[in-house]
């Protein structure tokens, strides 16, 4: 099986669990090296912190050199905190898996949304398009002029931007991430010196030459290839394919951004060449000139409206999206109670374990000198030589062995009668639950804690206007976790009243319920009479449990003083 066959079946396998404090409830990616989720903490009081984790793969968790490049990249990272920058919380290993902890932003990626957009039918406007760039340019301003303790710059330069590093949130906001090949002055720096790092659409040509110096202002150069896409729909230089063909595109002339659209404002044409100026001399000297300029150009318009109008739009995009991030969160306080009770219960057993101190057995033989007895009256110990037979030996092998069996069996004893939690979620959610006949103040889905899993249960659920369920539980024998599911079908249907003659007045359980023909809602699980009532007619009473009888009467009335016995109606029906 491939790499790529392996990762999606381990994908289609993950179930929630816990790794370390962390409970990993929805697998996000996988990647060649590592995979991600998202994860949530609790603390006291009920607290709780959403975020990610990224984790190496368990096949690449002794590439020392792999985990040297995520350790430092979350050492160098940590270091940056800023609006427009993915943080990173906590980087450790657990059980030999390396990880961090990291910000979870709740959108997508600008690679997503530039091929979304268009195919949902959104285009981004001017000024949308300018506000993403504009926020990329505040993180990396920030990265750029980033200093150590003690006010040594860092010289931090992501070597990376491009769609796939940006995040936009359902709400409009831009959040830079993956700092992996970032070049530093410092240790932590993962770039290698010699080697064409980052992705070929987003290079600059002095980073492509490997010969020449270059600094932050590679950054800005990709962040003029952002903006001149998210514009145009277009790149702004020809594809290229190796190190020589992209140094040469990047001295193409490059076509005005108004050349190709022409409703784009004039002022964009010179900001966007600047930054992509093949002489980074030439170029924006910092990421807030850069900043700068697309303020100035944005200023007629309000920068929260701007972004307001984008996550609105965000938000009409990925509608699907949305929902589904939501439904995925629906039960993650029911499944982290789950793995925290398991987790509990584990420990509390392997603790019940450690603290048996496993007991000397002792030789079927006593020795003479330790057999000893007293003298009625004689306050000194004597020691009396005691011959063991063979029938001795025996009962005393026996009462070891029974001794043995005890221990044995209240451990398998403590284990059989352990409690655990039951899981009962219903469709739809909401139902009261009764368990064993008592009824719980709990709805669905929820975590019913101390249920003997050793003993068959009864849970019945109950819903309003829904037929009740009753569900059977088995025993199972040492588990700690039970599930029950119930699909509650709803109880109410149309019940359709007819009669010969038409018009009668019609008593639904004593209420008056108008005249036939009548078309009524009720419930099909219960029992109803029903009375009809027509002057110069018998009033016609009868009772019907629509689950069994049907949903639909035709009844023939009597007229009064017909003569002959009373007998079924020759109309009546029932369907």
């Amino acid at each position: 099986m491939s790499e790529a066959a392996q990762r999606a079946a381990a994908a289609v396998e993950f179930k929630p669990h816990a790794f370390g404090k962390f409970f990993l409830l929805q697998r996000l990616a996988v990647g060649g090296m590592a995979e991600i989720y998202r994860a949530k903490v609790a603390g006291a009081g009920g607290f709780e912190k959403e975020l990610v984790v990224k984790r190496i793969l368990p096949s690449r968790s002794q590439d020392q050199g792999f985990i040297k490049m995520l350790v430092n990249e979350a050492k160098l990272t940590v270091q940056l905190t800023h609006n427009n920058i993915a943080q990173i919380y906590e980087c450790g290993a657990i059980d030999g898996q390396y990880f961090i902890a990291m910000e979870l932003v709740n959108g997508v990626t600008l690679k997503d949304m530039m091929t979304a957009f268009p195919r949902a039918g959104a285009a981004f406007s001017p000024e949308q398009s300018i506000f993403m760039v504009l926020q990329l340019l505040q993180g990396l301003d920030y990265a750029h002029k980033k200093t150590d303790s003690q006010g040594n710059p860092l010289k931090i330069v992501h070597c990376d931007v491009s769609p796939d590093n940006c995040l936009v949130s359902f709400e409009g906001e831009v959040k830079l991430l993956d700092f992996g090949i970032a070049r530093a002055a410092t240790g932590l720096s993962n770039y290698k010196e010699g080697m064409l790092m980052g992705k070929l659409g987003y290079v600059a040509p002095e980073q492509a030459s490997l010969e020449k110096a270059w600094d932050h202002r590679v950054d800005i150069f990709a962040s003029g290839i952002i903006l001149y896409e998210l514009l145009t729909k277009q790149k702004p230089f020809p594809k290229a394919t190796d190190v020589e063909s992209l140094v040469q595109s990047r001295k193409a002339r490059v076509l005005a951004p108004t050349a190709i659209d022409e409703r784009l404002p004039r002022e964009i044409d010179p900001i966007i060449l600047r930054a992509l100026a093949y002489d980074p001399e030439k170029r924006y000297p910092e990421a807030r000139a850069f900043a700068d300029a697309l303020v100035d150009l944005l200023f007629p318009t309000p920068h929260s409206a701007i972004q307001d109008t984008l996550g609105k739009m965000m938000h009409q995009v990925y509608a699907e999206r949305v929902a589904r991030q939501r439904s995925a969160r629906a039960h993650d306080a029911l499944v982290m109670k789950v793995l925290q009770h398991s987790a509990q219960q584990q420990a509390h057993y392997e603790k019940f374990a450690d603290t048996r101190e496993p007991a000397a057995t002792p030789s079927p033989f006593p020795r003479p000198e330790d057999l000893q007895f007293r003298t009625p009256g004689d306050t000194r110990v004597r020691t009396r030589t005691v011959r063991v037979g063979v029938p001795a030996r025996r009962a005393v092998v026996m009462g070891l062995l029974l001794a043995i069996v005890g221990a044995v069996g209240l451990h398998a004893a403590e284990v059989y009668l352990r409690e655990g939690v039951l899981v009962v979620t219903s469709s739809p959610p909401g139902a009261s639950i009764t368990l064993d006949g008592r009824q719980t103040t709990l709805v669905t889905p929820a975590v019913v804690e101390n249920v003997p899993m050793s003993l068959p249960h009864t849970v019945q659920l109950s819903f309003p206007e829904r037929k009740g369920v009753t569900v059977q539980l088995k025993p199972r024998f040492g588990a700690l976790v039970g599930r029950v599911h119930g699909h509650l079908a709803s109880a109410m249907g149309r019940l359709t009243l007819e009669s010969e003659p038409p018009g009668a007045q019609v008593l639904l359980d004593d209420r008056p319920a108008g005249a036939t023909p009548l078309s009524l809602t009720v419930r099909f699980d219960e029992r109803h009479r029903i009375d009809l009532n027509l002057p110069g007619y018998e009033i016609d009473q009868f009772v019907v449990l629509p689950d069994k009888d049907g949903g639909a009467f035709r009844r023939r009335l009597i007229p009064l003083g017909a003569k002959g016995p009373r007998k079924a109606r020759a109309g009546d029906q029932g369907g």
